[in-house]
């Protein structure tokens, strides 16, 4: 898939793009970037409805090419190195979104296919185990 970014765009338009194609993930931009396996800070996420041109740092405007293929942490360094831009992965499970911290070697298509698994709800889980492969509990 090819993502636009251009200083007039809106975040949430490169959002809902993303998550068309990848339907059980979604991309977040945060003010901030976070180290390798770290969590971003929810105080950091910008807001939807902001324009690229507005947050402080973004380098170019141009394009950038995901595939399935790609592993979530080449993605979010991809959006670093491309545009200055600090992105995020989360991964649906249930009705909740997680950071995919734990799992940033995996990639879009695995963590996309993870996110329908651990979504369906006919699928049992035992309680606590939801997000222990990604370390949040």
């Amino acid at each position: 898939m090819k993502i636009e970014i251009s200083h007039s765009k809106k975040i949430q338009k490169v959002k809902i793009e993303f998550n068309n194609v990848f339907p059980f993930l979604k991309i977040e931009f945060f003010n901030t970037s976070h180290a390798p396996g770290e969590p971003s800070s929810k105080n950091d996420m910008i807001n939807d409805n902001r324009i690229f041109g507005d947050i402080k740092g973004l380098i170019k405007e141009g394009n950038i090419v995901l595939d399935p293929e790609d592993k979530i942490s080449t993605v979010e360094e991809l959006f670093q190195q491309q545009f200055g831009l600090a992105v995020q992965i989360f991964r649906k499970q249930k009705e909740v979104w997680i950071e995919t911290t734990k799992t940033d070697h995996l990639t879009l298509a695995v963590q996309n296919e993870k996110g329908k698994l651990f979504s369906d709800t006919e699928i049992y889980i035992k309680p606590g185990d939801r997000y222990l492969e990604d370390g949040q509990y």
